[in-house]
């Protein structure tokens, strides 16, 4: 079974697509699933994907500085996309 970090970095080695799949075999349970997602999604170039999966996972969260970094993730893609 891959692990997160893994997947992330396969991503970072080969490719968002790569990591992508690599995510694919992690249970979407597994704590942070959904921020290394929205990671790997933005690194793909699926902005709005990924600002709505930082977002899920800010309210999933386990604390109040991870919650604020991905709601600033968000806010960030969000503004890159209406500026678009």
């Amino acid at each position: 079974m891959v692990r997160l970090n893994r997947a992330v970095a396969i991503g970072e080695a080969d490719g968002a697509p790569a990591g992508l799949t690599a995510l694919a075999e992690v249970d979407e349970h597994v704590p942070r699933h959904a921020a290394v997602a929205a990671h790997l999604r933005e690194r793909n170039g699926e902005l709005d994907l990924s600002a709505r999966l930082y977002v899920d996972a800010a309210r999933n969260a386990p604390t109040l500085a991870e919650r604020d970094h991905l709601m600033r993730q968000a806010a960030r893609l969000n503004d890159t996309l209406r500026r678009g």
